[in-house]
C-alpha cells in the first residue's frame, strides 16, 4: 500500500468511529458564510442541473442545496456517514475519490472540508480527476484550511491527516488542473483561517 493511501485510510478509519458524534456536533443549517458559498454554487449551474458531492458527511450541505432546487448526488468514503444518511431517508453512495473513477460528467462538484485530508502529492491528481468529471464550464466549490505544512490531528476516535495550503499554492494547482477561480471567501475557524473557492473548468 502506498504511503498516501495508508495515510488516507487512517483518516477514514477515524471518521468511521466518530460519524454519529460528528453529525451531532455540526449544525444542520450552514453558517451565513457557508450558505453564501452554497448559493453561489447553485447560481453557477444551469437551471435544473445537479452536483456531485464528495465527502457528504451527515448530508447537511446537500440538504441546503436541495432547498435551492439543486439535485445532489451524495457520496462519502466513510461508510458510517452513508449509513447515517440512510437512517434519515437520504441516499449516499460509498465513494473513494483516490481509488474510484467518477461515473459520468456533472455540471457542478461540491467538496467541503475534504481537501485537507489528501497528502500534498495526491492533490494534483485529485484536481485533475475533478476537472475531468465536470462538463465544460462546470463549477467546483471546495474549502480547505489556510496555512503551511501538514500534521496529524489526534482525536478520541483516531488520527486525522491535515494538510494546509496557501491561497497562491492551491490556485497554482487549480490552474494546472484546468480551473480558474471565480470567487473566494475566508472565515476564521476555531482551528485557524479557512478559505472557500468557487472555480470553473476552463478546458
Amino acid at each position: 500500500m502506498a504511503p498516501s493511501e495508508s495515510s488516507n485510510r487512517r483518516t477514514v478509519a477515524a471518521y468511521e468511529k466518530c460519524a454519529h458524534d460528528y453529525a451531532a456536533s455540526v449544525p444542520p443549517q450552514p453558517s451565513a458564510a457557508g450558505a453564501e458559498a452554497l448559493r453561489r454554487l447553485a447560481g453557477a449551474l444551469p437551471s435544473g442541473e445537479g452536483v456531485l458531492e464528495i465527502g457528504s458527511g451527515p448530508g447537511w450541505d446537500a440538504d441546503f442545496l436541495e432547498t435551492l432546487a439543486v439535485p445532489v448526488h451524495r457520496t462519502d468514503v466513510t461508510r458510517a456517514f452513508c449509513e447515517f444518511q440512510a437512517l434519515r431517508g437520504r441516499r449516499a453512495e460509498v465513494f473513494d475519490l483516490l481509488a474510484d473513477e467518477v461515473a459520468g460528467r456533472h455540471a457542478g462538484i461540491l467538496m467541503l472540508c475534504v481537501l485537507q485530508h489528501f497528502e500534498r502529492g495526491d492533490v494534483d491528481g485529485v484536481l485533475r480527476k475533478l476537472a475531468q468529471a465536470l462538463l465544460p464550464e462546470g463549477a467546483l466549490l471546495l474549502s480547505y484550511p489556510l496555512g503551511e505544512g501538514e500534521f496529524w490531528e489526534h482525536g478520541d476516535s483516531g488520527d486525522y491527516r491535515v494538510v494546509r495550503w496557501s491561497d497562491a499554492g492551491l490556485d497554482e494547482r487549480l490552474r494546472a488542473a484546468g480551473f480558474a477561480v471565480d470567487w473566494e471567501s475566508r472565515i476564521d475557524g476555531r482551528d485557524g483561517p479557512w478559505r472557500s473557492v468557487l472555480a470553473r473548468r476552463t478546458r
